[in-house]
């Protein structure tokens, strides 16, 4: 008795290679994934995900750790129309993130749904 394999190739979803990229942590293939997410999108990727990249850049670029940190500040400060008590709360947690890699889930509380 014959049985037959489909071959055929798996679709492309950057989508979820941006997933893969950043649970394992790598940061180069994750940033070029979140390029493309973006341009299929036709907008920025989301701020959880872009939350998501801090942890990475804080260990594999930590000079770069407040560049990237205050991006993501504005952005979210932005797009939330947070208040500056907010913006303070969540600029100090920011400023924690590095030594406390815990503090991405409370930062995490504060993006929109």
């Amino acid at each position: 008795m014959r049985t037959s394999v489909r071959m055929t190739a798996r679709r492309w979803k950057p989508a979820v290679e941006l997933e893969g990229a950043l649970q394992r942590g790598d940061l180069p293939y994750a940033v070029t994934l979140a390029a493309e997410v973006a341009e299929d999108q036709g907008r920025p990727i989301d701020l959880g995900a872009a939350l998501r990249f801090l942890p990475l850049v804080a260990t594999a670029d930590p000079e770069h750790y407040d560049a990237w940190a205050r991006r993501w500040l504005l952005r979210w400060s932005s797009e939330t129309q947070a208040s500056i008590e907010a913006i303070a709360e969540v600029a100090a947690q920011l400023a924690d993130l590095p030594a406390l890699p815990a503090m991405l889930e409370e930062i995490r509380r504060w993006c929109p749904r």
